[in-house]
């Protein structure tokens, strides 16, 4: 089931705003995720990306695979979290078993 956030604040950073939501979709605290951020994506560069003035240029999206789960920002103030192993739809993705 995807989990989506929004409204990110000003004084809350993208890449805190990544864990916390990969949390809740894994149903554990941040502090619990077995693998740090910075394995999966470069923070400090997720923050510089939607940081206000890049955001004024264009709409950034990014999309990277996160302690399992697709984890997708868009425009700073959208992410959406959601199982690798589902497709679009959120249903599970029977590609990767040759079904």
């Amino acid at each position: 089931m995807p989990v989506s956030r929004t409204a990110l604040s000003d004084d809350r950073k993208v890449s805190t705003a990544v864990v916390e939501a990969v949390a809740e979709a894994e149903g554990v605290t941040p502090v619990e995720i077995d693998t740090p951020l910075h394995r999966a994506i470069d923070p400090d560069a997720l923050n510089r990306l939607f940081g206000r003035e890049w955001t004024r240029a264009g709409t950034p999206r990014v999309r990277f695979t996160y302690s399992g789960y697709e984890v997708t920002v868009l425009d700073a103030e959208r992410i959406t979290v959601r199982s690798a192993d589902e497709d679009e739809r959120g249903a599970p993705d029977d590609s990767a078993s040759g079904q």
